[in-house]
């Protein structure tokens, strides 16, 4: 077939998500991507040796906390979650660690032991954002971003005051508002860094979104790569097609409307409906042509902002799991699903961003990490163990991406070492079968719309939040060639693995194609304290 209701470019979790929607509503949908294998960031390789599979992009995912994967029956389609029990460790130098759990008064004694007013305070906020308002949270993420005049309308109460209070806020004035000791600030701040998240006024927003989720992290079974396979056959089963391999390099406009894509070899697909596209916002004005577009929108989405930092990922093949040091402290650190270390302090912090932004390595590495095989021994082979440490790195290293080829032993050598402090065991040579480090160069390199090594497709700041997301005239998912639309991660609310912007799309096209949703959407945000 040549011939479709609707394309989309691009096979992320996202494109896969707003064809699975529309397949299933009866539209001949076409997804294409360039890549061998769809899935975008959903990735899983094989990189360092046979049998040990590594999730390349991403491991912690909170898909199940949206309607998607109940919608699309994700379960029949071979997709499974592992929700660890101890879902974070933060480990300090100094040989403790604080600690999150599922069960949040195991989480409250361990904030207990830096301090008793932290654990307090901790009880009351997860009450209010993981199980009072958790249902608001999902409408935030589930629904078209509202201007702030609405949202205000919509956020009644004392609750409502809060959420709206927190918006203009840096993300460590958010935390610090709330906690006194340096390792539950820590905790905080680093989990909301390695969302891409940077401190700046207007950030302070994803505060409660994290509280509502940091307990509900899961592994998918068997890899990442399990997400998009899973999505792929629901728009299999329900007619729809899945093209890899195959580039687009441009996207057909006729009479100011989209009408198909041109491919790399110059063959041609053509869409009676719509097209959508899960690649980045500027590279899809770029394949729909600037000229279809106001001059002033160009120059507007080219000057979109990616990311002022990145990540560098060293994956381990092990003979046997990495054992912190921390565990003395508190035993649960070597039962943490997310670790983080390298960070001691909010100075500490700062510093090592401010020298990711001159472009360099912290000369203190800091980030999280994981050992997928704790929870899921098919990560590789019996009795082996897979892990990964993600320090917070810059794309331009030392002014220049291609340092990171060039240096690549080097910087094997410290990560490890530096890793090593923590978990001796990885110094030893019998216990570290085979390694692969992942730069930023190469995220950009796997996944196109990562440019610049920004894994969650662009910065968070205020002008690139909500309907400003990737810009104001293009909020909405729509753009203003008709019949083309965003379906990716520059759209609201931005990257990991939630499929909310696929969804959302899904739902604008259905709402213009006048389609009634077979699904039942999720409500906009709306609170007032009588509703509590």
């Amino acid at each position: 077939m040549t011939g479709f209701d609707g394309i989309i470019v691009g096979g992320g979790h996202n494109g896969l998500t707003c064809a699975a929607y529309l397949a299933k509503a009866g539209l001949s949908v076409a997804v294409v991507d360039r890549n061998a294998v769809a899935g975008g960031g959903c990735s899983t390789e094989e990189i360092t040796l046979p049998g040990f599979k590594h999730n390349t992009h991403s491991n912690y995912h909170f898909l199940e906390e949206g309607p998607v994967p109940a919608d699309l029956e994700l379960r029949r389609h071979g997709l499974r979650y592992i929700y660890p029990e101890v879902q974070h460790a933060t480990v300090f130098q100094d040989g403790r660690a604080i600690t999150v759990h599922r069960d949040p008064k195991r989480t409250a004694e361990s904030f207990a032991r830096f301090s008793k007013a932290d654990a307090a305070t901790w009880l009351d906020l997860y009450h209010t954002y993981a199980e009072v308002a958790r249902d608001l949270v999902n409408g935030f993420l589930y629904s078209r971003p509202l201007p702030p005049p609405e949202l205000a309308q919509r956020l009644k109460g004392a609750l409502g005051a809060e959420l709206l209070g927190y918006m203009p806020m840096t993300l460590y004035q958010a935390v610090d508002r709330h906690f006194e000791s340096e390792q539950a600030r820590v905790l905080f701040k680093a989990f909301l860094h390695a969302i891409s998240i940077e401190n700046v006024p207007g950030t302070g927003g994803f505060f409660p979104r994290l509280l509502s989720r940091l307990a509900r992290l899961g592994l998918p079974v068997g890899g990442a790569a399990n997400v998009a396979r899973a999505l792929e056959s629901v728009v299999r089963e329900n007619g729809g097609t899945v093209i890899t391999g195959r580039h687009v390099s441009r996207i057909l406009v006729d009479e100011g409307r989209a009408c198909g894509v041109e491919l790399a070899d110059g063959e041609r697909l053509t869409a009676d409906l719509f097209v959508a596209s899960g690649v980045d916002a500027p590279q899809t004005v770029r394949l729909a042509g600037p000229a279809n577009f106001d001059a002033g929108l160009v120059a507007k989405v080219e000057a979109y902002k990616w990311t002022a930092h990145s990540l560098v990922t060293l994956h381990l093949a092990l003979d046997e799991a990495p054992r912190y040091t921390a565990a003395e402290y508190d035993a649960d650190v070597d039962r943490a699903f997310l670790v983080v270390l390298g960070a001691d302090d909010s100075e500490g912090l700062l510093r090592s961003f401010d020298q990711i932004h001159q472009g360099l390595l912290p000369d203190r590495l800091a980030g999280n990490g994981a050992c997928p095989t704790l929870f899921d021994p098919s990560y590789a082979p019996a009795g082996k163990h897979v892990a990964f440490w993600w320090p917070w790195a810059p794309y331009d290293l030392g002014g220049d991406p291609a340092n990171w080829d060039e240096r690549r032993t080097e910087i094997v050598e410290r990560i490890r070492a530096e890793w090593s402090r923590y978990a001796p065991n990885l110094a030893e040579a019998r216990t570290v079968l085979g390694s692969r480090l992942f730069t930023p160069l190469d995220i950009e390199r796997h996944c196109i719309n990562m440019v610049r090594g920004s894994h969650h497709v662009g910065a968070y700041e205020p002008q690139q939040l909500g309907g400003n997301r990737p810009v104001p005239e293009m909020g909405q998912y729509r753009t203003p060639v008709a019949g083309l639309y965003l379906c990716g991660a520059s759209s609201h609310p931005g990257g990991s693995v939630s499929a909310a912007p696929g969804y959302n799309a899904a739902n604008a096209i259905a709402a213009d194609l006048d389609i009634t949703p077979w699904w039942t959407p999720v409500p906009a945000p709306e609170w007032s304290d009588t509703g509590e």
